[in-house]
């Protein structure tokens, strides 16, 4: 197996994380355009170095409260064709795993509403879930992000 490295991020009190093969950049605070009409997790679009890249809400894909925390910052990664900005509550680091402290997501949490889910890693007293950002849009919601961006 080849070696995870994973971008280790906070939502509310969990950890997930994402490969660092697929991030772009992380990014602090972006001013966000908002656009009408999007699916509730597509937050808007940020100018990022004269590049167009939507927002994507994981508190509201997770079905989590929103924050009040001021401060977020911005996991920008590379989905398939496009680019997308994950707006996370903080990034805490970047994560050695050992292929034993790597496992399977639980088959009874796998749905077709979850199935970005990719792994767990057991990280000394805590777990972090691994996100497969190729699965957290339908291709149709890349279709519309896509269009979104050209637009």
């Amino acid at each position: 197996m080849e070696e995870m490295k994973p971008v280790v991020f906070k939502l509310d009190n969990e950890n997930y994380g994402v490969d660092i093969n697929l991030v772009q950049g992380i990014e602090k605070e972006q001013q966000i355009v908002r656009v009408p009409n999007t699916v509730n997790y597509i937050k808007g679009i940020i100018n990022l170095r004269g590049e167009i890249i939507p927002v994507y809400d994981l508190r509201a894909k997770f079905g989590l409260p929103q924050s009040s925390r001021e401060e977020r910052q911005y996991i920008i990664v590379r989905v398939k064709s496009s680019k997308i900005a994950l707006e996370v509550d903080g990034v805490k680091e970047i994560h050695d795993v050992d292929e034993k402290d790597l496992f399977n997501v639980p088959p009874i949490v796998i749905s077709d509403d979850t199935r970005y889910l990719q792994k767990v890693i057991k990280s000394e007293d805590t777990l972090i879930v691994l996100i497969n950002v190729d699965y957290l849009l339908s291709d149709e919601e890349l279709e519309k992000i896509d269009e979104m961006v050209k637009q």
